[in-house]
């Protein structure tokens, strides 16, 4: 199972861009560059002025494929849902998602995952063995950076 969400030091290599780019993105567009739009903060505190951010894999490489051949992919992403999106991260025909699974999908050391267990499970009463896929559908759901930017997008 590879990374569906993937670290800006990732991005930034992909795209052969430098980190201050990739992140002036994430805020907005540039006269140049379109923002990202499926960005996910998973920082403990997510409110607080540091970030733990996570670009959707698939946006990234639409983004490699624009540059590389002119193309016009990533826009399309723009039309989908944040349901249509992270039904692409956690596969819908899944329930559950071992510990393993999650810290390499999200691209997650175990400590982290144990420090945001709590927001992974939601209300879920249970031990630490499988993450219940819905749950964490809406952990990324409450994470994702640009859910007001995409509105504007669309109007």
């Amino acid at each position: 199972m590879n990374a569906a969400i993937v670290k800006i030091d990732y991005v930034a290599a992909r795209l052969n861009w430098g980190t201050d780019k990739v992140f002036e993105l994430v805020d907005g567009e540039t006269l140049l560059d379109r923002g990202f739009l499926w960005v996910f903060n998973l920082a403990k505190e997510p409110k607080v002025m540091r970030r733990d951010l996570r670009f959707w894999a698939e946006e990234i490489e639409a983004r490699k494929a624009d540059l590389m051949d002119q193309g016009n992919r990533a826009p399309a992403l723009a039309l989908l849902s944040v349901s249509e999106v992270i039904g692409r991260i956690l596969p819908e025909s899944r329930t559950s998602f071992h510990p393993g699974e999650i810290d390499q999908l999200f691209q997650i050391r175990r400590r982290t995952r144990i420090d945001l267990h709590a927001d992974l499970v939601g209300d879920r009463v249970g031990g630490m063995n499988f993450y219940d896929r819905q749950c964490l559908a809406s952990f990324l759901e409450s994470r994702w950076v640009r859910a007001e930017k995409l509105q504007a997008f669309r109007t």
